[in-house]
């Protein structure tokens, strides 16, 4: 899994996170979860610091990049490298399935891009027919 797909599905996380569903697969999406936070954790300091290096700033100060400028083009450019890397995360030991028919009943616990964002994360995405 790439390190982009990490860093744009912690919303999707954070959504999942705050559903009520059976104990034992919350658990697991609790435990889970905490590694997708460390991993988005270290891929927002890297970004971070990318944006210092090119904008030449220190912390505490302002960092920012018009969006047409060169310098643009090279944040741009190295973030996406960045996010391009291969992640050590490894998929959650859990099928979607079980997730989302943990989460049947819940109309607006997540959406399908949210479902989207997450999917790469499991084992298995076989969700079977729908019923």
């Amino acid at each position: 899994m790439l390190l982009g797909q990490i860093f744009q599905s912690i919303e999707a996380w954070r959504k999942l996170s705050s559903v009520n569903m059976k104990p034992s697969i919350a658990y697991a999406i609790l435990k889970y979860t905490k590694l997708v936070f460390d991993e988005h954790a270290i891929v927002e300091k890297q970004r971070v610091a990318l944006l210092r290096e090119v904008t030449g700033t220190k912390d505490g100060e302002i960092a920012k990049i018009e969006p047409d400028s060169p310098k643009f083009g090279e944040f741009v450019t190295k973030l996406n490298e960045i996010m391009s890397q291969e992640s050590s995360l490894e998929e959650i030991d859990l099928d979607l399935s079980q997730v989302v028919v943990a989460l049947d009943g819940k109309d607006d616990a997540l959406s399908v891009s949210d479902l989207a964002m997450l999917e790469p994360f499991f084992l298995s995405t076989d969700v079977g027919p729908i019923t």
